[in-house]
């Protein structure tokens, strides 16, 4: 006989609060926030977090953290502009800057699997380096602009194939193959996971090169967004996946709480938020930050009380059922 699976409360959670933040900024927006201006901005502003937050879900799901998206992001669109520009032929942008972002990926990778780095420390240091790496390079090339037979990634209709292609792809990827399921072994217990017998390193490895290889991807995106290179190129930006991720109620600890659609709903609640926000008057920094800190917090400690619960259930409904076992030997 089948057994039914069982929804879990923590689950339910992010669906619940994006559906309650999308009718609150409706309400108080008086019906602005579902025109079909804003609805079709909700998801365009929400695109290349969702698709950089897809690669990040392979890190988090092991219970480490990738902060480096951003600037990965801006050292590839840079690096992969200017080679464009300088060799005339625009579409070699595309590869170069994927090759870029998988590179650094795998450096992450290696640094914090081979050499035991934790990952949050590399995040920082790579975060500044890369940085100021990247300021050097625009100050000394300057902005750069998509070239004409490149223009194709600034169409609609470029971007969202793209994007319907990462996401199918990427969620039959962390659903249905080794890969996300022994990312999440791996973050429910690493020990366990290396003791019977699988390869930790070489899929912790992997997980970077995936978030890095998006990141990638990622740069397509800003530039098809705003028609080339610019000094605020992933800024903020792994802060925002950071956010996305967490507020869709993945914990940081990984393992059975990652799920591919909580990204999505992470994001896009963050975009509600922020578009929300702006909508009724209040996009100044010092209350949209506020805001979204106080409501990651809340999501946090609700998916966490709700995992906890869940866990407790479990055990509790074991018990009557070892015993009847039991009674009847």
């Amino acid at each position: 006989m089948m057994q039914k699976r069982k929804v879990k409360a923590a689950d339910i959670i992010p669906f619940a609060a994006f559906i309650i933040l999308l009718i609150f900024f409706a309400a108080a927006s008086k019906g602005k926030m579902l025109s079909a201006y804003n609805l079709k901005l909700l998801i365009e502003e929400s695109i290349q977090t969702i698709v950089v937050g897809c690669g990040v879900l392979f890190v988090v799901a092991q219970g480490s953290i990738d902060l480096t998206v951003g600037v990965n992001l801006a050292l590839s669109g840079v690096i992969g502009m200017h080679v464009a520009t300088m060799t005339g032929v625009g579409w070699l942008a595309i590869p170069v800057s994927i090759i870029c972002g998988t590179l650094v990926g795998l450096l992450n990778g290696f640094l914090v699997a081979k050499c035991k780095v934790p990952s949050f420390t590399l995040s920082i240091a790579m975060l500044i380096g890369v940085r100021g790496i990247v300021n050097f390079i625009q100050t000394k090339i300057g902005i750069e602009y998509v070239p004409d037979d490149l223009r194709f990634i600034t169409t609609a209709g470029f971007r969202f194939t793209l994007f319907a292609i990462i996401l199918v792809a990427f969620c039959y990827i962390f659903e249905f193959t080794r890969i996300g399921r022994y990312s999440q072994a791996i973050g429910e217990n690493e020990t366990t996971t290396r003791f019977i017998g699988i390869p930790v390193t070489k899929y912790k490895m992997l997980a970077f090169v995936i978030s890095g290889f998006l990141a990638g991807v990622g740069a397509i995106f800003s530039m098809g967004s705003v028609g080339g290179t610019s000094m605020q190129m992933g800024v903020f930006l792994e802060m925002r996946t950071a956010m996305a991720v967490f507020f869709g109620g993945i914990l940081v600890t990984g393992g059975s709480s990652a799920k591919f659609y909580k990204v999505i709903l992470g994001s896009l609640s963050i975009t509600v938020i922020t578009t929300g926000l702006s909508l009724i008057g209040l996009s100044d920094s010092q209350y949209s930050e506020s805001i979204e800190g106080i409501l990651l917090l809340i999501i946090l400690f609700v998916t966490i009380v709700a995992s906890r619960t869940g866990g407790r259930k479990k055990i509790v409904e074991k018990t009557p059922h070892t015993k009847e076992a039991g009674a009847q030997s």
